[in-house]
């Protein structure tokens, strides 16, 4: 594949345009979590949890793309203020491998992320801004951009 000038400035100009809208969206969620009284990445768990109950630490490991000592800390944060409660540590000596579960209050916790979701909020006053055709175009072109990763 030839690499021209102009097919390099227009990529520059897409990656750019994503990562600018990540940036945006990342601070967005740390506004949440901190709003909450978490990191991003606390509040990152206790919602993988939300929906995936007795996920273990690797799986949150795997999802998240970060290391077990990262993981641990974290959850161990969570525990210690009974957002999130490890099951079978009698059974299981390796970290990894412990089952993790919310409390009510992590349940709730969770829900009250959800429910003010300032990264949610703001995109919708983004797409007010946009007909349905345009919305509906830019998921499709995200969607075979993305199909399109994949398969390099």
């Amino acid at each position: 594949m030839e690499l021209s000038e102009d097919k390099v400035k227009r990529v520059q100009e897409v990656l750019g345009s994503y990562w600018a809208i990540n940036r945006i969206t990342a601070k967005h969620a740390e506004q949440n979590a901190l709003s909450l009284g978490l990191s991003l990445q606390q509040m990152a768990i206790i919602n993988i949890l939300y929906t995936r109950p007795d996920y273990t630490i690797d799986d949150l490991k795997k999802k998240l793309f970060t290391s077990t000592e990262v993981i641990t800390a974290n959850v161990n944060g969570l525990v210690h203020g009974r957002l999130v409660e490890k099951l079978n540590t009698a059974f299981v000596e390796n970290a990894d491998a412990w089952r993790l579960q919310l409390t009510d209050k992590g349940r709730e916790m969770s829900e009250r992320s959800t429910q003010n979701a300032f990264a949610y909020k703001a995109m919708m006053k983004a797409l007010e801004e946009l007909d349905d055709e345009e919305i509906d175009k830019l998921i499709e072109i995200n969607h075979k951009i993305e199909k399109l990763l994949k398969t390099d």
